[in-house]
């Protein structure tokens, strides 16, 4: 196993050396200009940040947290890993994705979501990669439901589940976004762009937002993560946001990484609520107009659950906002024929 050399292992070596996060993406991600999106918007100041090529495997912003969460559960010596979301939760075709080589099964709890293109490519990857999905009839009852599953398999495994948190927004998996805050300071520092005004990303279940937050604050940079929520506002809201970063915060002191937090933290962070759309995973107006233009102008593509919300809200800024501005692209690029034609 190749050694983790990244910029949170050289800032807290001893945090990094107590988590023993595996290598899994292929880091530091691009960051390329957007001039087609710059003549669509009247910026010139517009850059992307390509977490889409984070891994061949399977990219996106899950890949980094599951540096970190699945070197627990090697370390737990975990058979079967459970986790939640949507039907068509990219976070769980991520986990089933590079645990699979670990030779662990996953199986998803999910809630109901439209039915999209990319639910249905990611449902018929799940089948083709052995997932099990357990359906509960809304988002509320998922506690109920992840609680019998986990007993059932207790006693067919004679042995627990790990589980692992919704989106891998646990402290230990948001830790790969505070690295990813300073990768970005590093390429800053090397010229890769200027410091950005603001950076955009979709907030979901909020790991990625609040450590790039804490990571920011970390390499002073006074960049604002702008989270566009895509999520119901009673679980994705400015309070539970700023708390997930005290969280992570906590977890990094606790394990004598005190030195260089904030006194302050989560004060860099802002919060688009008007791109939702009104349920998980509804398709927006604003979002097919996004996905389009990434398309058309950037040759990035976009999903509408997560990051076409998120680009129309970065979109509209474009406008208003000198920047320079970063979209962050938390949506994987990575080739999925190899499952889906399996399925």
């Amino acid at each position: 196993m190749s050694e983790w050399k990244r910029p949170l292992a050289s800032r807290f070596p001893e945090l990094v050396s107590a988590a023993s996060p595996m290598v899994l993406a292929d880091l530091p991600t691009p960051i390329d200009p957007l001039p087609g999106i710059g003549k669509l918007t009247g910026n010139d100041n517009l850059f992307i940040k390509r977490d889409d090529l984070g891994s061949e495997a399977y990219g996106g912003n899950k890949v980094r947290k599951l540096e970190f969460l699945l070197s627990y559960a090697r370390h737990k010596q975990a058979k079967t890993l459970i986790t939640f979301g949507g039907t068509g939760s990219n976070h769980l075709l991520a986990t089933a994705i590079h645990s699979q080589p670990l030779g662990m099964r996953c199986v998803g709890v999910v809630f109901p979501q439209p039915k999209t293109d990319m639910v249905k490519r990611n449902q018929a990857a799940y089948r083709a990669l052995g997932v099990k999905l357990v359906v509960a009839p809304s988002k509320y009852l998922l506690p109920f439901f992840l609680a019998v599953r986990s007993l059932r398999i207790r006693l067919q495994e004679g042995q627990a589940p790990l589980f692992v948190p919704a989106g891998g927004s646990s402290p230990l998996g948001s830790l790969g976004f505070v690295n990813a805050g300073l990768e970005l300071a590093g390429q800053v520092a090397e010229g890769k762009m200027p410091e950005p005004q603001a950076v955009f990303l979709p907030y979901g279940s909020g790991g990625t937002a609040a450590g790039l937050s804490l990571g920011f604050q970390l390499a002073g940079l006074k960049t604002r993560v702008i989270a566009v929520r895509v999520f119901d506002r009673m679980f994705s809201n400015l309070p539970a946001l700023k708390k997930a970063v005290t969280a992570i915060a906590g977890y990094m002191q606790r394990r004598g990484s005190a030195a260089g937090l904030p006194a302050r933290t989560g004060d860099n962070l802002e919060i688009r609520h008007g791109y939702f759309g009104g349920r998980y995973g509804r398709p927006t107006p604003a979002g097919h107009k996004a996905l389009e233009a990434f398309r058309e102008h950037a040759g990035i593509k976009l999903e509408l659950t997560y990051t076409a919300k998120a680009a129309a809200a970065f979109l509209e800024a474009a406008r208003e906002m000198p920047g320079p501005l970063l979209f962050w692209n938390t949506y994987s690029s990575a080739d999925l024929s190899r499952w889906i034609g399996k399925g």
